[in-house]
């Protein structure tokens, strides 16, 4: 009986001392997620504000970033007073909003990931993002390391393929406004107004469509019949077939640039003119 009593007392003694290794384990973790999403909000929220002092505390002062655009950022030499000024530009553009936030610590090193939502506070239109931070811990301090932000390609495909039948092949010009950035709203719509009075049936066609990081690369066809005048040649009736490569560059959830790569020499020849020439160079000299 006293060996079986002192087998149930060890027994004992080692589930109460197994149950608080266990809770200080757990207590232990508890803090160190604790001081980690502390360290993490203040960093997003500061920067939100465009509380530039506040925001680079929680950043390593050799801390580094991949943006939107693949474009590498670095801590060293940066200018505080323009990073300020633009951050309060952005976030007069847009309204930022973060979710399914997932934090993972290993030891002193930490990786954060969550959804970054990027809304544009006229038009509404959302542009979603993959962020993921590097965090180190130092002295007890957790300091971000590194960011990458990744676009959700999914979105700008879709804004890709609205923008070429919506705008190009339906003549809607007011979802220029709704797709591409301030800066080339106005080209874009002189360049489909142009294009569609000089051929009114056109049709653009894509044949291939990818996408990856913040770029959108499309394999089109555009047919249509020059029925009025295009590049100072006047309508000929004349059908036409031609091909090339399109590249849409996204930031900030807007179209912000858009490369063109086309088989321009074709079309003049199927419309029976040769291509315009360029301005001959100016022989003048300064005196």
């Amino acid at each position: 009986m006293r060996s079986m009593f002192y087998k149930t007392i060890s027994v004992v003694l080692m589930i109460a001392v197994g149950m608080m290794i266990m809770a200080a384990h757990h207590e232990k973790e508890s803090d160190d997620l604790a001081s980690l999403k502390e360290a993490h909000n203040l960093n997003w929220e500061s920067w939100t504000a465009a509380d530039m002092e506040t925001h680079f505390s929680t950043t390593h002062p050799e801390g580094s970033g991949i943006f939107e655009d693949g474009n590498l950022g670095g801590m060293k030499n940066i200018n505080y007073d323009q990073v300020r000024d633009w951050a309060k530009s952005l976030y007069e553009t847009f309204d930022f909003q973060r979710d399914n936030l997932n934090f993972n610590i290993q030891g002193n090193v930490a990786i954060v990931t969550y959804t970054q939502t990027a809304i544009n506070k006229q038009t509404g239109r959302e542009g979603r993002s993959i962020r993921s931070d590097v965090w180190g811990r130092t002295d007890g301090k957790w300091l971000r390391l590194h960011f990458q932000i990744t676009p959700l390609t999914v979105d700008n495909v879709a804004m890709t393929n609205r923008f070429i039948e919506e705008a190009w092949n339906k003549g809607d010009l007011s979802v220029l406004d709704e797709l591409c950035d301030p800066n080339i709203v106005t080209e874009q719509k002189q360049g489909v107004t142009s294009w569609r009075a000089a051929f009114p049936d056109l049709q653009m066609t894509v044949d291939e469509i990818s996408a990856g990081n913040n770029k959108v690369t499309v394999e089109w066809t555009i047919t249509g019949t020059h029925q009025g005048e295009f590049m100072g040649v006047a309508a000929t009736g004349k059908k036409v077939k031609y091909s090339g490569i399109g590249v849409t560059t996204f930031a900030g959830g807007k179209l912000s640039k858009i490369s063109v790569a086309s088989d321009f020499l074709n079309l003049w020849r199927q419309l029976g003119v040769d291509p315009p020439q360029p301005p001959a160079a100016d022989s003048s000299t300064a005196e």
